[in-house]
């Protein structure tokens, strides 16, 4: 398996996990291509895996891991995006790209960053961002499921 194999492996388990507990808190999942009319007939929540959702920076269709909408907690939708890295490369570069992408949408938007694998220093600033335009949190896994429990 090569490396960039075990990369989408272990966040393709990152998204399974975030996945698990919107299942625990009665969201259904519905194919992407469904979600944002269900989310206007359905009264329950409802959630979606690798949803396009507006435009990158680029002007590019922009995919997000996860989008939720619950007709209380989130009316107008929550994206989560799940950021897995193990060993340091190129991703520290990609931050910045993300923090502006999710600024030129409209949707609230947590980022879960796991695996240990991005610069201290490129960390804390991604988690300097949060506050700031529509990304609200930046956390690792136990800060989202603690997350999840206060508000999903």
């Amino acid at each position: 398996m090569s490396n960039g194999q075990r990369a989408n492996l272990s966040g393709k388990r990152l998204e399974n996990h975030i996945a698990s507990v919107l299942d625990d808190f009665e969201y259904s999942k519905v194919l992407p291509k469904h979600f944002f009319d269900l989310k206007s007939r359905v009264g329950n929540p409802i959630y979606a895996r690798q949803c396009y959702v507006g435009t990158s920076i680029y002007n590019r269709r922009r995919r997000v891991d996860i989008i939720l909408h619950h007709p209380e907690k989130w009316a107008d939708c929550l994206i989560i995006q799940c950021k897995w890295q193990s060993k340091t490369g190129s991703v520290d570069e990609k931050y910045p790209f993300e923090v502006l992408s999710i600024d030129k949408n409209s949707y609230s938007t947590i980022i879960v960053l796991d695996g240990g694998g991005y610069s201290s220093v490129s960390g804390e600033w991604l988690r300097s961002q949060a506050g700031k335009g529509n990304l609200i949190q930046v956390c690792n896994l136990g800060e989202f499921d603690r997350f999840a429990t206060a508000n999903l």
